[in-house]
């Protein structure tokens, strides 16, 4: 394809994407979600396929199965079977197949195993600018950071964004060059402000989904009626209840706030995490009254009572 008319198939997918993504649990048929993206319903399967590299119908499995799975580990009160009708599964028989055939193991095995570490991918969000590598962190910054760690619960508003999609491992190679691309798209339409609020949302767990699976969104938050163009799409961010840390530091650092959140914080908190992605909020340019190489952000993580 060439490159215009690339970014209108990718476009039209992600389109259908977040739509799989908001209706797990609902019937989705082919012909609905050729509909959405505005193709023919003959030849959807394959363009999907073409961009993607999975089926229609793989890919809405996979993520009923990695959705259910995160579940599972996360909400010990639910039974196997609540869990598998929830996301889409006629059957615990057709569900027990189906989570076999991808993880190797049966559900409950892979409830009982626990949680595996969490890994977050915002220490690559800022990546285009944070300290070479050979720079070491400030250990007596960090352990006071640690210490003064404080998360609080809160509701947050729905975010209406214009976001680009990165596709592939979490980490330094892909997501800074987005953030870039997407800095440009926000200057170019007169979107940059001290008020501008940025979003960094990453949609999946990658000790569940393959790293060439996980996908991750850079958003700038937009007006309700903003007209997508050909280089952004534009979805909703849920609101509703979320735990919230603020981060200051480093593009080394932030993984390891993530995990601390996830491993110190949560389990005593008295809530679990709820079905949404996690994000990292940014407000203005936040690098700005910091340090070289040290940026400021909200980690935003979706929790329901325990």
């Amino acid at each position: 394809m060439k490159s215009a008319s690339r970014r209108e198939y990718v476009r039209r997918v992600n389109r259908v994407i977040d739509h799989v993504r908001e209706h797990l649990g609902d019937e989705l048929s082919l012909v609905s979600l050729a509909r959405l993206a505005a193709f023919s319903p003959f030849h959807f399967h394959r363009v999907f396929r073409a961009v993607t590299g999975e089926t229609v119908f793989g890919f809405i499995q996979r993520l009923r199965i990695e959705r259910a799975a995160n579940v599972l580990r996360n909400d010990a009160e639910r039974s196997v079977l609540e869990v598998a009708l929830d996301h889409g599964f006629g059957s615990a028989a057709t569900f027990a197949r189906a989570f076999r055939a991808r993880f190797g193991t049966t559900a409950t095995a892979w409830r009982a195993a626990g949680p595996p570490k969490k890994r977050k991918p915002g220490k690559a969000i800022r990546n285009d600018r944070k300290a070479p590598k050979g720079d070491k962190a400030d250990t007596s910054r960090r352990s006071a950071k640690e210490a003064a760690m404080n998360v609080q619960v809160r509701e947050s508003p729905p975010y209406h964004v214009a976001y680009m999609r990165y596709v592939g491992p979490y980490g330094a190679h892909g997501i800074p060059e987005l953030w870039v691309k997407l800095r440009r798209w926000i200057d170019a339409h007169g979107l940059g402000a001290p008020t501008t609020i940025t979003l960094g949302v990453a949609h999946d767990d990658p000790s569940v989904t393959a790293p060439e699976r996980c996908q991750y969104d850079a958003c700038v938050v937009v007006p309700t009626g903003f007209a997508p163009d050909r280089s952004v799409n534009v979805m909703d961010v849920a609101g509703g209840r979320y735990a919230i840390a603020r981060f200051e530091g480093t593009a080394h650092e932030i993984g390891a706030a993530w995990d601390r959140i996830f491993a110190r914080w949560l389990p005593g908190s008295g809530y679990q995490p709820d079905d949404r992605p996690c994000y990292e909020l940014y407000r203005g340019d936040p690098m700005k009254n910091t340090p070289a190489g040290i940026f400021q952000c909200e980690l935003h993580l979706p929790v329901r009572p325990l």
